[in-house]
Protein backbone atom coordinates (compact mmCIF):
# COMPACT_ATOMS: atom_id res chain seq x y z
CA UNK A 1 0.00 0.00 0.00
CA UNK A 2 2.87 2.80 0.86
CA UNK A 3 4.10 1.50 -2.14
CA UNK A 4 1.15 2.32 -4.31
CA UNK A 5 0.72 5.65 -2.94
CA UNK A 6 4.47 6.58 -2.85
CA UNK A 7 3.94 6.08 -6.85
CA UNK A 8 0.95 8.38 -6.91
CA UNK A 9 3.27 11.90 -5.33
CA UNK A 10 5.97 10.93 -7.63
CA UNK A 11 6.58 12.72 -10.90
CA UNK A 12 7.26 10.85 -14.18
CA UNK A 13 9.85 12.40 -16.07
CA UNK A 14 8.78 14.19 -19.05
CA UNK A 15 9.64 14.57 -22.72
CA UNK A 16 10.23 17.18 -25.71
CA UNK A 17 6.54 16.36 -27.17
CA UNK A 18 4.89 16.41 -23.69
CA UNK A 19 6.56 20.10 -22.65
CA UNK A 20 5.27 21.84 -25.48
CA UNK A 21 2.06 22.84 -25.56
CA UNK A 22 -0.79 25.54 -23.77
CA UNK A 23 -0.98 25.99 -19.81
CA UNK A 24 -3.32 28.03 -18.39
CA UNK A 25 -2.71 29.86 -15.26
CA UNK A 26 -6.33 29.90 -13.51
CA UNK A 27 -5.45 29.65 -9.28
CA UNK A 28 -4.35 32.88 -9.41
CA UNK A 29 -6.51 34.30 -6.05
CA UNK A 30 -4.12 34.99 -3.39
CA UNK A 31 -2.34 38.09 -2.91
CA UNK A 32 0.77 38.72 -5.11
CA UNK A 33 3.39 37.46 -3.50
CA UNK A 34 6.15 37.85 -6.57
CA UNK A 35 6.00 40.25 -9.24
CA UNK A 36 7.19 37.98 -11.90
CA UNK A 37 4.68 34.92 -11.43
CA UNK A 38 0.69 36.42 -12.83
CA UNK A 39 -2.08 37.32 -10.82
CA UNK A 40 -5.14 37.46 -13.39
CA UNK A 41 -5.76 34.70 -15.97
CA UNK A 42 -2.87 33.90 -18.28
CA UNK A 43 -2.13 31.66 -21.04
CA UNK A 44 1.11 30.34 -21.49
CA UNK A 45 2.10 28.74 -25.00
CA UNK A 46 5.78 26.21 -24.72
CA UNK A 47 6.51 26.48 -29.13
CA UNK A 48 8.70 23.28 -29.82
CA UNK A 49 11.27 25.51 -30.93
CA UNK A 50 11.91 26.95 -27.57
CA UNK A 51 9.85 30.12 -27.54
CA UNK A 52 6.89 31.13 -25.46
CA UNK A 53 4.10 33.32 -25.60
CA UNK A 54 2.01 34.71 -22.91
CA UNK A 55 -0.01 37.95 -22.50
CA UNK A 56 1.88 38.56 -18.88
CA UNK A 57 5.09 37.56 -20.02
CA UNK A 58 4.94 38.68 -23.62
CA UNK A 59 7.53 36.34 -25.99
CA UNK A 60 10.29 34.97 -24.50
CA UNK A 61 12.39 31.66 -25.12
CA UNK A 62 12.73 28.90 -22.86
CA UNK A 63 15.12 26.03 -21.65
CA UNK A 64 13.91 22.63 -20.07
CA UNK A 65 16.67 20.73 -17.86
CA UNK A 66 15.30 17.19 -18.45
CA UNK A 67 16.28 15.82 -14.84
CA UNK A 68 15.56 11.91 -13.83
CA UNK A 69 12.79 12.87 -11.17
CA UNK A 70 12.58 16.76 -12.21
CA UNK A 71 12.23 18.61 -15.05
CA UNK A 72 13.01 22.04 -14.70
CA UNK A 73 12.46 25.28 -16.90
CA UNK A 74 13.99 28.46 -17.34
CA UNK A 75 12.01 31.09 -19.36
CA UNK A 76 13.78 34.70 -20.58
CA UNK A 77 11.68 37.48 -21.53
CA UNK A 78 11.95 41.42 -22.43
CA UNK A 79 10.45 43.99 -20.44
CA UNK A 80 10.35 47.97 -19.88
CA UNK A 81 13.92 47.41 -17.76
CA UNK A 82 15.45 45.33 -20.37
CA UNK A 83 15.50 41.18 -19.41
CA UNK A 84 14.24 39.31 -16.90
CA UNK A 85 14.16 35.87 -16.25
CA UNK A 86 12.16 32.82 -14.43
CA UNK A 87 12.95 29.35 -13.06
CA UNK A 88 10.85 26.98 -11.91
CA UNK A 89 10.21 23.06 -12.34
CA UNK A 90 7.44 20.89 -13.61
CA UNK A 91 4.80 19.09 -11.79
CA UNK A 92 3.81 15.65 -13.60
CA UNK A 93 2.02 13.03 -10.88
CA UNK A 94 -0.21 10.19 -12.25
CA UNK A 95 -3.66 10.83 -13.12
CA UNK A 96 -2.85 14.35 -13.19
CA UNK A 97 -2.53 16.97 -16.49
CA UNK A 98 1.42 18.70 -16.06
CA UNK A 99 1.74 21.71 -14.18
CA UNK A 100 4.73 24.29 -13.81
CA UNK A 101 4.52 25.71 -10.54
CA UNK A 102 4.92 29.24 -10.31
CA UNK A 103 4.53 29.12 -5.96
CA UNK A 104 4.19 25.74 -4.56
CA UNK A 105 3.07 26.95 -1.11
CA UNK A 106 0.46 28.69 -2.56
CA UNK A 107 -0.59 26.02 -5.13
CA UNK A 108 -0.01 28.51 -7.97
CA UNK A 109 0.54 26.71 -11.37
CA UNK A 110 0.30 26.55 -14.77
CA UNK A 111 -1.68 23.71 -15.84
CA UNK A 112 -1.04 21.83 -19.40
CA UNK A 113 -5.13 22.27 -21.19
CA UNK A 114 -3.07 20.99 -24.72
Amino acid sequence: MFFLIGILRFNIPLTKNSVVGVYENTNYGHEPCCVETPHKPDILILKSEGTFTSDFYGTGTYNVNYGLLTTEIDWTYKYEMGKAGYSTYFSNKIYENPKIILNYDLNHYYKKVD
